[in-house]
């Protein structure tokens, strides 16, 4: 059985020829490309929604004239963005969003006016890029894909390794916007402290991306998957690492966890993800709040009711759909695959702490579930499955936009990195 990545073929000697909207483009870059994880636009427009996008001066004008054409002022579509990290000095202002969360070109069929009038091109950068994302490594740039897109989340259309020549020149589209975004694997971690080499790291993760692809068959939860595969990974650490090390703190573990599932739900899964900001969690604020106590935590479902954690302990969920859980396996795939989880690819978290934290978040997917039955016993199996679909997207943004501060790292590293925090909080999931 053919379980390796599809890799895009690579000749130092000459240039792969890719085609990229409707143009012939060179390329050198290898390319590893995801078996089982399939793309092509839907044209659901959901993708324009809400969020601004960032557009380069060449957008910029290139809009701004099509618009003044059409008797749209320019001026109020756009803001002057002020950039100060120098890896996205490219962008000079932002396409608004209209009062009623839609973009401007947006047609009542859910097309882009831009494309149809102008091209592929016509658009701007960020969306002809959407919902394509690269991660390069010592031994290439791997290809994934942002599940905030519908057609993602569902995994319709034609397969990735189907489709080189347009990734390759998605490829070339993203190293022209992001020259300057280039990631250090040498100072990646097995545990906070324990450097750990990329190939050993390749070796050891080429079994869990097997256990989670399309062709396997597994009857366990995707977070169950990554909490045993991570014990390879944990058998590494050296002798005597304390990975459920909270010294000197005498609060009951449990309330530990309660805490920080809560924080973390109200982190990813805020009351409005377009207005939420930059993803960061008050390190402080957890802190304080289990070192209070606390007899009893609660979580507030999205009426403001609150719900303890016992009633999520004593509810079952078990094996969701086999659509809902492939959603996830995918989701889990894609973000291992794509080494979005560790590193530079995840706010420096260490592997096991990572991994980990990758494994909550699953957990949380199907607390979140659990929450809504809770709320509404009456749900159907069809609006579970959309409530799971719809959470993975929020989630996928919250992640994009994630940026922690070192005092949240040094914070959960600690947190994340203790198995016998993660083997309870997905017994809270089960």
């Amino acid at each position: 059985m053919q379980m390796k990545p599809e890799i895009a073929d690579h000749d130092p000697e000459s240039s792969n020829m890719c085609l990229m909207e409707g143009k012939t483009v060179l390329s050198t870059t290898e390319l590893h490309i995801p078996e089982g994880i399939n793309f092509e636009c839907s044209s659901c427009g959901n993708c324009c929604f809400q969020w601004p996008v960032p557009v380069t001066q060449d957008d910029f004008e290139r809009i701004g004239n099509y618009a003044n054409a059409k008797g749209l002022d320019s001026k109020q579509l756009f803001r002057v963005l002020k950039v100060e990290d120098e890896k996205l000095k490219v962008f000079s202002h932002s396409l608004e969003k209209r009062h009623d969360g839609m973009c401007e070109f947006l047609t009542e069929d859910r097309m882009c006016r831009l494309h149809q009038e102008l091209g592929a091109e016509g658009k701007p950068a960020m969306c002809r890029l959407f919902p394509y994302t690269f991660t390069s490594t010592p031994s290439g740039t791997y290809v994934s894909l942002s599940f905030a897109s519908s057609a993602v989340i569902f995994n319709k259309g034609r397969s990735l390794s189907e489709q080189r020549d347009v990734l390759l020149g998605a490829n070339q589209l993203f190293n022209r916007l992001f020259p300057n975004l280039n990631l250090d694997w040498s100072a990646s971690q097995l545990i906070d402290g324990v450097k750990l080499n990329w190939h050993q790291y390749l070796s050891l993760e080429e079994p869990m991306l097997k256990r989670l692809s399309s062709q396997a068959s597994s009857s366990s939860r995707v977070d169950r998957i990554l909490f045993e595969e991570c014990e390879r990974f944990r058998r590494l650490a050296p002798a005597g690492a304390k990975l459920d090390n909270m010294a000197g703190i005498s609060v009951k573990p449990k309330i530990i966890d309660q805490v920080l599932v809560k924080h973390l739900l109200q982190l990813y899964f805020p009351d409005d993800v377009y207005s939420a900001g930059v993803c960061d969690i008050d390190a402080q604020a957890v802190a304080r709040e289990f070192l209070s106590e606390p007899n009893m935590v609660a979580i507030e479902d999205d009426d403001g009711m609150e719900i303890p954690f016992n009633d999520l302990l004593k509810l079952k969920l078990g094996r969701l759909s086999s659509d809902a859980e492939d959603i996830v396996r995918r989701f889990a795939y894609c973000r291992i695959f794509s080494k979005l989880y560790f590193g530079p690819g995840f706010n420096y978290l260490s592997v096991v702490a990572g991994l980990h934290h990758l494994a909550i978040l699953i957990s949380l997917l199907r607390i979140r579930l659990k929450i809504a039955l809770l709320s509404n016993e009456s749900l159907s199996q069809d609006e579970l499955f959309i409530l799971l679909a719809e959470s993975v997207r929020t989630l996928e943004r919250r992640l994009t936009t994630s940026f922690f501060s070192k005092e949240a790292i040094a914070m959960l590293e600690v947190l994340f990195l203790s198995p016998s925090r993660l083997e309870r909080i997905l017994s809270v999931s089960a």
